[in-house]
């Protein structure tokens, strides 16, 4: 394509920019603070807010799970476990969870109680407050306390995601009649606030009173502090972690992606001796989306979907970040996840159905610019087997629009997951979530899947349910409702020095056991 040439002139010339300054940088000293064990790292997007009813960028989630914690939380390995609840009942109507609460302080001393959190959560659904997050409690008709350490939530429905929505950031617990949380937060986290120079640094303390042990009976965190900075030029931090100002690369950004990362996705040789790439699952998916008010005919929207050699694309286009997707819309690393029920590679398929038209429709395929490279990817497949499609960059905000109001035909999206269940994506084909009352913004309509929809908001989490969600998926495969193009990856570079952070599908910073040792 046109821009290539440019883009490999623009990679070699940062490459070897980039080669200069990491020699000339790495014999810099790695310092603590007075001695201390601090981990830290760069947000350049800023941090909005500090209170956890507003906790919806990347940015607030990040500190926000430092200084708070939930009743429940999401682990390494995607699994819900008991955070400040020890434990859990669920009744055999599916809609009264009762939570036995641990023993637990506050930043200020203050002890845990059940009102706390009846408090937080009732908070969070109060339309004074205003949280984006409201609609996660939204199917709590009461919560109640039973004693002091324990709280009865009931539910208006059975909703077996409901623990998986108790695990996001919204639902943190905070204590009662705590009101100023952006600048004076209090909660029970690893670590607590200690000073916040807005837009220069924010620097947290480790929290003395935390309840977590490790195996050896030593208590969490290890670390004595969090320090955090706001360059928003995603070059200068990078040269700051080479210089040794940061103890991880948490976004991989174009301009210096080509420099770091191989085209299959692994470190450059100049930087395995002194850093490790860590590659982990994110619930993303990035999917192109028919208007199926426009009536494109299946055999069409399967031919578009097996004219696309997704693993070329991986790796030509995003230096081997994220995993081509095989199966359906619900990404790998979900219970229901099938790779082997996606619509392949199939040149000569494809091409014999386009020939087919005497008359192929014409099709636009909208865009951002920042996806630009994929949908011309796309367009070049298709023109290679006779269909000439066209590609139209627009605004964010206009694309946004466009979509909600349904007047394209076409057009790239993505989808990260809210909470890690995988009816979290099927809702996207919902009938009741037709836009704009909803994300379903290919305004898909069928009786059989909303059946099928239906069938696993009320199913218990086991076996029977995740032989439902992957039958929901195969039938939107089946009838070619959209084309699926990867799940994401998430790809952090650390420094030899830092050990021992964790994270999950959903892109978590955990910090409870890492460490930052001198080289």
């Amino acid at each position: 394509m046109r821009n290539s040439s440019n883009r490999l002139k623009k990679a070699s010339f940062l490459g070897g920019f980039f080669v200069v300054v990491f020699l000339a940088l790495t014999a810099c000293d790695v310092s603590s603070a007075e001695g201390k064990m601090v981990f830290r790292y760069n947000e350049s997007a800023g941090i909005p807010s500090l209170d956890p009813a507003f906790a919806k960028e990347k940015s607030s989630i990040w500190v926000v799970q430092q200084l708070y914690e939930g009743l429940v939380a999401l682990d390494s390995g995607n699994e819900i476990v008991p955070a400040l609840a020890l434990n859990w009942q669920v009744d055999s109507s599916a809609t009264i969870y009762t939570f036995e609460l641990r023993e637990a302080s506050f930043h200020n001393g203050k002890t845990l109680d059940a009102e706390d959190v009846v408090y937080s959560l009732n908070r969070l659904k109060d339309p004074k407050v205003a949280s984006p997050g409201s609609w996660v409690v939204g199917d709590i008709a009461k919560i109640q306390t039973l004693n002091a350490s324990s709280v009865k939530i009931i539910l208006r429905q059975p909703n077996a995601s409901f623990l998986s929505l108790l695990a996001m950031p919204f639902c943190s617990i905070i204590p009662k009649d705590a009101e100023t949380l952006n600048t004076t937060p209090l909660g029970t986290g690893p670590f607590k606030f200690h000073v916040w120079h807005y837009g220069e640094k924010m620097v947290l303390h480790k929290n003395e009173r935390y309840w977590r042990f490790d195996s050896a009976g030593i208590q969490l965190p290890y670390l004595d502090g969090i320090s955090i900075s706001f360059l928003t030029d995603q070059q200068s931090a990078f040269l700051e972690y080479l210089r040794g100002n940061f103890d991880v690369l948490p976004n991989l950004d174009p301009s210096f992606k080509d420099d770091l990362l191989t085209k299959q996705g692994r470190l450059q040789n100049r930087y395995r001796t002194a850093h490790t790439l860590v590659r982990s699952p994110f619930l993303n998916t990035e999917y192109l989306v028919f208007n199926a008010e426009r009536s494109l005919p299946r055999d069409l929207r399967w031919a578009i979907n097996a004219s696309i050699d997704r693993s070329e694309m991986i790796t030509s286009l995003r230096n081997g970040v994220g995993v081509p997707a095989t199966g359906g819309i619900i990404p790998a690393g979900l219970s229901g996840h099938r790779s082997d029920i996606g619509i392949g590679y199939a040149p000569d398929s494809a091409k014999s159905i386009i020939a087919s038209y005497e008359e192929l429709p014409a099709l636009t395929l909208t865009t951002v610019a920042n996806y630009r490279d994929l949908c011309e990817f796309v367009q070049g497949a298709l023109a290679k087997l006779g269909w000439d499609i066209a590609v139209n960059v627009v605004p964010s905000a206009a694309l946004r629009s466009e979509k909600s109001a349904g007047t394209l035909d076409f057009f790239r999206a993505s989808w990260i997951a809210d909470y890690p269940d995988a009816a979290n994506y099927l809702m996207l084909f919902s009938s009741d979530m037709k836009a704009p009352n909803g994300p379903n913004y290919s305004r898909y309509s069928s009786l059989t899947f909303d059946s099928l929809y239906h069938s696993i908001q009320y199913a218990p989490f086991g076996p029977e349910r995740t032989a439902l969600l992957s039958q929901a998926d195969a039938f939107l495969t089946e009838e070619a409702v959209c084309v699926p193009l990867y799940y994401d990856e998430v790809l952090r570079v650390f420094p030899s020095r830092t050990v021992g952070v964790q994270t999950n599908a959903l892109n978590a910073l955990n910090l409870l056991q890492a460490r930052v040792v001198p080289d």
